[in-house]
């Protein structure tokens, strides 16, 4: 049930009346206005797609957007500007719109669901020539971050907000943001330089900073390149800060959101009782919030994990997981990362090997420099699609996202592609590689140990075996072969190559 009346700043807004008033005075702001606005309100925070304001606003009509935008203007011109000086209502780029600050109602979230990202340009000591490119970068920046749905991303007009002085804390309040991306830009004659901070604004901590160089005469390429390097490496430090954040909050404050946080740092284990924990953790998210999309997929990948790291699934299990999956891609059919994950799920526990790939080519269409969907479409294809796509997928994923909480795997499957290939003394080196980032990810030892086994190096092989066998005693022969049903033919070479090792029957 939706809240009567908000109070904000001056302002009380009652959605039963559709009467927005001010000190007491009654405001004219039309009925589409006080449609727009409860819409607005009633997401807490949370952005507001332009279809879901014009289906508010304009029930049962088609109109042009430009309806939109003048019914937003005028809200603008009423409301005017916050304590902080700046409007109320904020345009989240090539999505819609967000109410910026908090208001008072009961029940009221004191931040949004998602984490909130504001992107700002820094005036740095460059020439006056300069400030045509630093804003071409940012905008840049911004359309690429855009694509994410794990975080809403707010960039308001260059220069309104960043003055002298300013801290960290009051750009983030002004924005009503908890994550604050800081871009400056300065030229040099031919020669370009943009710098770019990540920071955490309600801790005033920098969790991640980065400069580039360029030339004007790769103005563009420059500009594509940083956007898709911030966008590979945003996300990661994100997810990070995020799951720290759960981590620092009491146990009695939980909510969806947090729980699934939460089950994040447990997900890529194979200890049995913490694999448990993890679908514990992500099935009761999904309880309390039916409708998280993140949520559903990403309980569905963990009985998947179980399945494939762990001791296995029943029958039960699997189909609550494939259907976790659908219900996952029927929430969040706009969202890549969900999209990608269902696929996946599709593919390995359903043998859905047509409709998972459609699935992830258009999660992969929808957002490229992703770091979770980058790595799964490269997965699905090095299990049942294009060997050599996958192979490349895996090699861009590492070289857009090397800071990714899933590098290891990105490695992992780097060697995985070789092995399927073939190419054995590849598939070790890589397997290698992966065990030097996460010597505790069973896959790198399979790989190893299969690659050791087709080149008859056996004391290596069967050493890889033994160290797989401390971390996954559970794990024989049989354990591969209802996995493998599931792929392409391709993957009995690495089970051939497990058999050559001395992996148990």
């Amino acid at each position: 049930m939706t809240d009567a009346r908000y109070a904000f700043g001056s302002f009380v807004f009652d959605t039963v009346a559709g009467v927005l008033s001010r000190d007491g005075e009654p405001l004219p702001i039309g009925q589409r206005g006080a449609a727009l606005l409860a819409a607005l309100l009633e997401a807490k925070g949370e952005p507001v797609s332009k279809d879901d304001l014009m289906a508010r606003g304009w029930p049962g009509v088609i109109v042009e957007e430009a309806n939109l935008s003048v019914q937003i203007a005028a809200l603008r011109k009423t409301l005017g500007q916050n304590d902080a000086g700046a409007d109320w209502i904020a345009t989240v780029p090539r999505f819609g719109y967000r109410f910026l600050r908090q208001f008072a109602s009961k029940p009221l979230a004191s931040e949004p669901l998602r984490p909130v990202l504001g992107v700002v340009l820094s005036e740095g000591p460059a020439d006056a020539g300069s400030g045509y490119f630093a804003h071409a970068v940012v905008d840049g920046i911004v359309a690429a971050l855009s694509r994410f749905k794990e975080f809403a991303v707010v960039a308001p007009p260059i220069g309104s907000l960043v003055q002298d002085g300013a801290s960290v804390q009051q750009i983030a309040a002004t924005l009503g943001v908890r994550y604050l991306l800081r871009c400056s830009g300065q030229r040099a004659g031919d020669r370009f330089r943009v710098t770019v901070h990540l920071l955490d604004a309600l801790r005033a901590q920098e969790l991640w900073a980065k400069r580039f160089d360029g030339t004007i005469s790769e103005l563009f390429d420059f500009e594509d390149r940083i956007a898709e390097s911030v966008a590979g490496l945003v996300g990661p430090a994100i997810s990070r800060a995020e799951i720290e954040r759960a981590r620092r909050k009491r146990p009695d404050s939980l909510d969806a959101y947090d729980l699934y946080l939460r089950a994040l740092p447990l997900f890529r284990t194979i200890e049995p009782a913490t694999q448990t924990e993890a679908i514990r953790l992500l099935e009761e998210c999904v309880r309390l919030d039916p409708h998280f999309a993140a949520g559903l997929a990403r309980a569905a990948w963990a009985y998947e994990r179980k399945e494939t790291f762990g001791a296995g699934i029943s029958e039960s299990e699997r189909l609550r997981a494939l259907a976790l999956a659908n219900a996952a891609a029927e929430e969040g059919h706009d969202d890549p990362q969900v999209m990608a994950m269902s696929a996946h799920i599709l593919i390995l526990l359903g043998g859905e090997r047509q409709r998972g790939l459609a699935m992830v080519h258009d999660a992969y269409a929808a957002n490229s420099n992703d770091a979770v969907v980058m790595p799964l479409y490269a997965f699905c294809h090095v299990f049942v699609g294009d060997l050599e796509l996958g192979l490349r997928t895996f090699m861009r994923a590492l070289d857009v996202s090397p800071a990714a909480l899933m590098t290891y795997e990105y490695l992992e499957g780097i060697s995985l592609a070789h092995l399927l290939k073939g190419e054995f003394e590849h598939a070790a080196q890589w397997a290698l590689r992966s065990i030097a980032v996460n010597a505790q990810w069973p896959a790198s030892w399979w790989n190893l140990a299969s690659a050791y086994g087709h080149l008859g190096r056996k004391a290596e092989a069967e050493d890889a075996i033994q160290r797989l066998l401390i971390m996954a005693p559970t794990h024989r022969l049989s354990h591969f072969e209802p996995i493998a049903s599931r792929y392409a033919s391709r993957y009995m070479v690495f089970v051939e190559g497990i058999r050559k090792a001395g992996l148990p029957p």
